[in-house]
């Protein structure tokens, strides 16, 4: 380190902490001394360059062992040495296994002292150069995935950065179509597990009583049908993050084994013995309204309580609607590296006619009109009339149907959401993969409203 160590002595003894300080100054060190753990946090939070911390174990007020913890929590990587009287060896190293860099017996010998204070010091350097590395290495592997400037996506990148260094339950709400799995995957991107697995399962799409064998895996012949073994979503995702898609839909009996696991962190892959540990950091996801899911009973209390550690809501796309033109030119540059577009602008009247529509199918819907726009449009400047025959076609009502007496609008939506289910699959002769295809959505996400509408 070619500037000089800057170290903060902490001891009640005016004695200890000058003499201290001295020899620390006099070895071209810049030492600041503080009289108690209360003093030295304060030090500590103001802020300014900081390389060791030296401080005694034992002090009236705030003890060395309440003063390290609380390091821990606001500075973690900055290295503490503690300073230990005789007799008192085993609080330090019971100090050190709390996250001391080291401790010193006293009489302090000076030339020992010295040389620790810069082992200390360069350990701390080295771990500010690991840290910078490796957030070079996660922009190399590409960068955020949220897009948008506005105040109601800011703050879910404010909660994002927050949680994401913790390995806190974090329950994502937001409506269909919204981006709420695009958050989960930057929880895991910005997190420690960021170079473990990410998976997600669509808890939807479990087959009821297969439960365990989905999240825990199972061993050959443990059931019928059990030809192989397998490994569950938790073993998968060890050391990583589990994403829970559609939490609200699984059962009762399924939801009890998942807080068991989530509890205690055991669990048992079926037709084996022996218990196993599971770390996993576990991310929920869900479109429902959980409190009202829990109030008719459908959804344990223990469970949401459980989950909604950190709860995030993803806004919908009405309500930040000054994000569509960044959005735009996301999906437009997603298509012209995917060599699927031409477009190199959009007109403003066609901007204009995106900010007026109220986007009941949030992002999803968005990128879609845009994808399907780089296919009809002729011209390399995408133009309003493409964008409004679009809009049109997706508000129009079908042939023959006129309004009526229900206005209500989400008995309207979930009926037109049937029909064209419905025939899609009659036009696919079943086949619901190319059923997908047709209505413009994933495979995953038509599994959902088959189940939504009771067709599966």
């Amino acid at each position: 380190m070619s500037n000089p160590i800057q170290v903060l002595v902490v001891d009640d003894e005016d004695y200890v902490r000058n003499s201290l300080v001295d020899l620390l100054e006099a070895d071209g060190c810049v030492a600041q001394a503080a009289s108690s753990g209360e003093e030295a946090l304060e030090r500590v939070r103001a802020g300014g360059e900081l390389h060791v911390v030296v401080t005694d174990l034992s002090m009236g007020g705030m003890s060395g062992s309440t003063l390290l913890a609380q390091l821990q929590m606001i500075l973690p990587e900055l290295p503490a040495i503690v300073l230990t009287g005789v007799g008192t060896v085993r609080d330090a190293v019971a100090c050190m296994k709390a996250g001391a860099y080291d401790y010193v017996a006293k009489p302090v010998d000076p030339e020992e002292f010295l040389v620790l204070i810069r082992k200390a010091a360069e350990h701390r350097h080295l771990v500010g150069e690991v840290k910078r590395l490796r957030s070079q290495v996660d922009q190399l592997q590409g960068p955020s995935v949220i897009v948008g400037e506005s105040a109601a996506i800011r703050e879910v990148v404010r909660l994002i950065a927050d949680v994401a260094p913790t390995d806190a339950t974090v329950l994502v709400l937001g409506e269909s179509g919204t981006g709420k799995e695009l958050v989960a995957q930057e929880i895991h991107r910005l997190s420690d597990r960021a170079r473990k697995p990410f998976v997600r399962v669509n808890c939807g799409a479990i087959a009821e009583g297969l439960f365990e064998s989905e999240f825990f895996g199972h061993r050959r012949g443990s059931f019928t049908g059990a030809t192989e073994d397998r490994t569950g979503r938790f073993a998968e995702a060890h050391g990583g993050t589990l994403a829970l898609d559609e939490i609200g839909t699984l059962k009762l009996e399924a939801q009890a084994k998942l807080l068991r696991v989530l509890e205690s962190g055991e669990y048992s892959v079926v037709g084996e013995s022996k218990t196993r540990h599971s770390d996993v950091r576990v991310v929920a996801i869900t479109n429902e309204d959980l409190t009202t899911r829990v109030r008719d009973g459908h959804f344990r209390e223990d469970l949401f309580y459980r989950l909604n550690v950190l709860p995030i809501e993803v806004p919908q796309l009405a309500d930040r609607k000054s994000d569509i033109p960044l959005l735009v030119e996301h999906f437009l540059k997603t298509f012209r590296d995917k060599g699927r577009c031409r477009l190199v602008e959009i007109e403003p009247a066609a901007q204009a006619a995106l900010g007026r529509y109220d986007w009941p199918g949030n992002i999803r819907e968005l990128r879609n009109v845009i994808e399907r726009a780089t296919i009809l449009e002729r011209s390399d400047v995408l133009s309003s009339a493409t964008i409004d025959r679009i809009l049109n076609q997706g508000m129009a009502l079908p042939r023959g149907e006129t309004l009526g007496d229900n206005l209500n609008i989400r008995q309207r939506v979930e009926a037109l959401e049937r029909r064209l289910i419905l025939e899609a699959l009659k036009r696919t002769h079943g086949k619901k993969k190319e059923a997908a295809q047709y209505l413009g959505i994933d495979y995953r996400n038509f599994a959902y409203y088959l189940k939504k509408h009771e067709l599966s």
